[in-house]
């Protein structure tokens, strides 16, 4: 068995052993790089960890911990109170608007952030004669389309390996894209189970409070200008966050000098990140955003020290495996084997939809970032000239295949969402999405590469 043959099946190990034994897949990798780039390639321990990525985790390090000083200060709380405070009792927006919510905390350094905003999702739709399948397909697809802005863990992960495949790659584009198949995979979601009668509902409410009078007016307007969270509180982190009765005012606190200060600081690293990136100005979006910490840890040192417990450390030793062994795969030649065999293929498009299947299809049952992480440097071969898909779509296609998959219960998006659901409807969830999510492996591939690398074929 060749060198080549042996690191190919060293990193399928990598994410068998992982599903099947429950080991940290970044870890298993780092030892896996340090094996065959030693043991088998005989690199010395220095070329090795050349590999590993550090602009790419000063990013994430940046980016989480100033995303958890902003949890921490309880900022993003104020704003998905606020953001449903605005929806009120409308119950055919209620999907829609708990959607936009979620993707814009998804979008706030790690998308594990908007599993915060799950059980309010989840207990609302209960409230409201919402179809549970309906609100857990939208919190799914909220996380995922979330998760691929640039300034999320993911999002930041596509654009490091496309970087350092030398991939033109636009973030803002990829996060546009996104968004707008989670739009229309939430819109086909509410009408397939329900929305119609929630929007009948609505205009039913609608008349009757206009024939009310003024006090109909007054008591919609009471509803409205008060939060459908007035009472409640979220509690615990992401995948255990519950929902709990509080008493409070339906009036939302006042924002504290605090946490202006970091909606200010959170707007100055987005909106300098977008338009320097358009500027073409080199910038690492990390080191903005620790900069921007720490001068907030300064300001308050507790809630800094506190947000250090934020720091996705998880992920940043995840990245850094996955792309340290690929790095021993590309050096010791085994990238350029498979885009020979990729080359063999007659239809370019046929290997294209079998990498986006097996990405859709490993992401289901194991790690987003990490098949993201190995299969982009593995479908290099069918971009290069000769290749067949040059100036093409694929890696926004193959992303999204990999992260729509997510509302499958079989990963963290997934089971949370199911744990969060009302005990009812919660068997029936866990089924339609299982049945969702996995056709997602086949559906997502075809959509995106029917409108991602199709109509550039022959441009």
């Amino acid at each position: 068995m060749t060198a080549e043959i042996i690191a190919l099946v060293g990193l399928a190990a990598v994410f068998g052993i992982s599903a099947l034994r429950h080991v940290h897949m970044g870890a298993l990798a780092l030892v896996a790089a340090f094996i065959v780039g030693i043991g088998v390639v005989g690199e010395s321990l220095d070329d090795v960890l050349g590999g590993f990525p550090v602009d790419a985790l000063v990013i994430l390090l940046g980016i989480t911990y100033l995303f958890g000083i902003a949890r921490e200060t309880g900022t993003i709380d104020w704003l998905v109170d606020r953001s449903i405070g605005l929806i009120g009792d409308r119950v055919a927006l209620l999907p829609w608007g708990l959607w936009l919510v979620a993707t814009g905390v998804a979008c706030l350094g790690t998308s594990h952030a908007a599993f915060a905003v799950v059980p309010i999702a989840m207990s609302l739709a209960a409230t409201h004669r919402i179809s549970s399948t309906m609100m857990a397909i939208a919190m799914s697809s909220a996380i995922v389309g979330g998760a691929l802005a640039p300034t999320s863990i993911v999002g930041i992960t596509v654009q490091t390996v496309a970087s350092s495949a030398d991939i033109r790659y636009d973030a803002g584009l990829m996060f546009g894209l996104s968004v707008g198949i989670n739009a229309l995979v939430v819109l086909v979601a509410f009408f397939m189970f329900g929305g119609r009668e929630l929007i009948q509902r609505s205009r039913q409410a609608s008349g009757s409070t206009a024939d009310d009078g003024s006090g109909g007016a007054a008591a919609n307007s009471g509803s409205a200008g008060s939060s459908p969270l007035a009472g409640w509180s979220v509690g615990g982190d992401t995948a255990t966050a519950t929902l709990t009765r509080t008493e409070t005012t339906a009036e939302s606190p006042r924002l504290t000098a605090m946490q202006v200060l970091v909606m200010a600081s959170i707007l100055v690293l987005i909106g300098g990140f977008f338009l320097l990136t358009r500027l073409e100005v080199d910038v690492n979006l990390g080191v903005v955003a620790l900069t921007i910490a720490v001068i907030l840890a300064l300001v308050d040192p507790g809630v800094g020290r506190r947000a250090i417990n934020k720091v996705d450390w998880s992920t940043i030793l995840l990245l850094g495996g996955i792309i340290t062994y690929v790095e021993v795969l590309t050096r010791l030649g085994a990238i350029d084997q498979l885009g020979e065999a990729a080359r063999s293929v007659s239809d370019p498009l046929v290997a294209a939809f079998v990498i986006c299947v097996v990405a859709g299809l490993v992401s289901a049952f194991a790690s987003t970032i990490g098949i993201i992480g190995a299969l982009i440097p593995l479908a290099v071969p069918l971009l290069v000239p000769g290749g067949g898909l040059e100036m093409t779509g694929f890696i926004y296609a193959l992303a999204i295949s990999a992260s729509l998959v997510d509302c499958a219960p079989f990963g963290t998006t997934g089971a949370t969402i199911v744990a969060s659901t009302v005990d009812v409807d919660r068997q029936r969830v866990y089924r339609n999405l299982t049945v969702w999510g996995l056709s997602m492996v086949i559906i997502t591939p075809v959509v995106t590469l029917l409108t991602m690398v199709v109509p550039f074929l022959w441009t």
